[in-house]
């Protein structure tokens, strides 16, 4: 076993292995910040996995709990999740960085080292199919959410603008930019890394932190508002080609009803 992180010793991370090992066991590995090396202390929560046998129910687990001052965030599941995953674009962009960069603690059978192994070779190519269905489908399904958010900003209802926007628009068009350019993500600036790829002048990116509150000067929450429509809007047209057949008549009624909305408010 090796020290991982200048900020955890070999003997921390030896007590933190045995205390945690048992029969279900069969590997232990150090993801996240403190295996990348970039960890910050006391702000960083440690990240280990335990690799657990197969089962029919491949039972998953996750729980935080306080270990020698740090926050261990401890999760249990087998290995034929992650294999699952890496087959799932909207999960392989967050897991592949988690499997490549996993620092081993333990392998008692070797069978963590033989999946990184594995997956040295791995290509996204393969899942670019999907991913352009599942970018899609983010957009279509957006339908309802854009029309709910047009109709906060027509009462001025600022709590469910507030709501439509932070917890529904900004996520699914950063997972829908990021899913289908498979922009595998590095640590935990992925919005970051998507704008980077879209280009931080662009007007995706100016949206996107217009819509957020983060803009040179200060907007109401009903500009946020038609940000975030805006920023709905510069999606689709990004995303255009790879719109499914089925998906293209509900985007494209949105998009004529946003324009008339908007219009008919002169925004």
């Amino acid at each position: 076993m090796t020290s991982s992180s200048t900020h955890l010793s070999d003997t921390f991370l030896q007590k933190l292995v045995a205390d945690i090992d048992n029969e279900t066991v069969t590997a232990i590995i150090l993801h996240g910040s403190y295996a990348r090396g970039n960890a910050n202390p006391p702000y960083s929560d440690i990240d280990i996995v335990r690799i657990t046998r197969e089962t029919s129910e491949r039972h998953q687990q996750k729980q935080f709990i306080w270990y020698d001052s740090y926050l261990l965030n401890l999760s249990s599941r087998p290995l034929s999740i992650y294999k699952e995953w890496l087959r799932i674009p909207q999960e392989a962009i967050f897991r592949l960085s988690t499997i490549r960069d996993a620092h081993i603690l333990l392998d008692k059978e070797e069978v963590f080292h033989a999946f990184q192994q594995e997956i040295s070779h791995w290509t996204w190519s393969s899942l670019q199919a999907d991913a352009d269905a599942y970018a899609s489908r983010l957009l279509a399904e957006l339908s309802e959410v854009i029309l709910r958010t047009l109709g906060a900003i027509h009462r001025g209802d600022t709590t469910m603008l507030v709501e439509r926007i932070c917890l529904h628009i900004l996520p699914a068009v950063m997972e829908a930019v990021g899913v289908q350019g498979g922009i595998l993500a590095r640590g935990n600036h992925y919005l970051q890394q998507v704008q980077e790829t879209i280009g931080l002048q662009s007007a995706w990116t100016q949206y996107y932190m217009q819509a957020a509150g983060v803009s040179s000067s200060p907007l109401s929450i009903e500009q946020r508002g038609i940000a975030a429509i805006r920023l709905y809007q510069e999606t689709v047209s990004s995303l255009a080609s790879h719109i499914q057949p089925e998906h293209m008549q509900t985007i494209e009624i949105l998009l004529h009803t946003i324009d008339h909305l908007l219009q008919r408010k002169e925004y």
